[in-house]
């Protein structure tokens, strides 16, 4: 198969019909990802290349910063990172199908058909724009595959996968239109609330004014960091930040991935939202990807209290002249009052 074969075959099945989701996922399996493999190996010059491990594919293959977006497409195992996504995504989508078409009655079937579709055909045709990009970077050769995708989010896109998320994609009042980069904020969402329910740590309330002074996701991330020996993370914590920082872009400019990536991210991130080992007690805990002593779920917080801070005063007279001008800010924030947490009730497993 050539890249003419590859576009021509795809397009065949571009309706949307049960029997051509059946022919799509069939062809995928047996011979569109095999083709793949073997078209990135003949670009980076190697007989063969193997998939990447998970955590490996996430560290090489996303990109978080603008120096990411120019340096990162110059490495090969930028290509293989996205490869072995596109790889994990399409063949999930063919056990979809496979379990879709062998349901004598089943739920929804238009709707299913539409979905299944959709993701397993938008999945096969960036793989195409993977290749160009390769090509183009790694090969000096522009246009060699013939392929182009938008890589900014449109605002209006972005409100109507929200319409989407509200009343359903086919209720009727939001467009049908798939939206397969708007998760890509809830995502960001989820870590975030994720790690903050575990600690307990939200926000200041001020109450010179009743206002609410979020905790930066920064410092959070720093004081864990300086305890992570003690702490458990069913998906390494560098990971998670790595992850938490590629949704930024998305967040704040639009950025666009490749369109498997949010799927293979979500569940990349599945064991820290759902853990199934058991706990110190022999139960289950669905926050069981998080795990520490008590003691130091204590430290973490009272990291954030104001109101044990370490006087100013009783530190070495260099010391205060260097961060006189945090001095300041700290005594205007000695009156902020850190939210309050049950320490029963935090989304982790306690280890004692």
């Amino acid at each position: 198969m050539n890249i003419d074969e590859y576009k021509a075959t795809h397009q065949k099945y571009e309706q949307r019909t049960k029997q051509n989701l059946a022919d799509l996922a069939k062809w995928a399996e047996q011979e569109a990802l095999p083709w793949l493999w073997s078209e990135l190996a003949g670009i980076l010059g190697k007989k063969k290349i193997p998939p990447l491990m998970p955590h490996d594919a996430i560290r090489q293959g996303l990109q978080t910063t603008f120096a990411d977006r120019e340096r990162m497409p110059l490495r090969p195992n930028f290509y293989i990172s996205h490869l072995t996504m596109l790889d994990a995504e399409v063949k999930k989508y063919c056990g979809a199908v496979s379990r879709f078409i062998a349901e004598p009655n089943p739920y929804a079937a238009n709707a299913t058909i539409y979905n299944l579709h959709g993701g397993l055909w938008t999945c096969l045709l960036d793989g195409i724009v993977l290749f160009e990009q390769a090509g183009h970077f790694l090969l000096n050769l522009s246009a060699a595959y013939g392929a182009w995708s938008r890589r900014v989010e449109h605002p209006f896109e972005i409100f109507a996968g929200a319409k989407q998320a509200v009343y359903g994609q086919f209720s009727g009042v939001a467009h049908d239109d798939r939206a397969p980069f708007v998760p890509i904020a809830v995502i960001r969402a989820a870590i975030e609330i994720r790690i903050r329910m575990a600690f307990g740590i939200y926000a200041y309330s001020d109450p010179r004014n009743d206002n609410m002074v979020p905790i930066d996701m920064r410092q959070l991330f720093e004081e864990i960091r300086n305890h992570l020996p003690k702490i458990e993370f069913a998906v390494d914590f560098h990971d998670v930040m790595k992850v938490y920082r590629w949704s930024n872009p998305y967040l704040h400019a639009g950025w666009r991935d490749f369109v498997w990536v949010p799927g293979y991210v979500l569940r990349f991130l599945h064991p820290l939202f759902a853990d199934n080992r058991p706990t110190p007690d022999g139960g289950l805990a669905l926050d069981g990807g998080i795990r520490m002593p008590r003691e130091l779920w204590r430290t973490v917080r009272a990291a954030f209290d104001t109101s044990r801070a370490t006087p100013l005063r009783l530190m070495p007279r260099e010391l205060w002249l260097a961060i006189r001008g945090v001095f300041s800010r700290r005594r205007r924030n000695r009156q902020l009052i850190l939210n309050s947490a049950e320490e029963n009730h935090a989304a982790c497993v306690f280890l004692d």
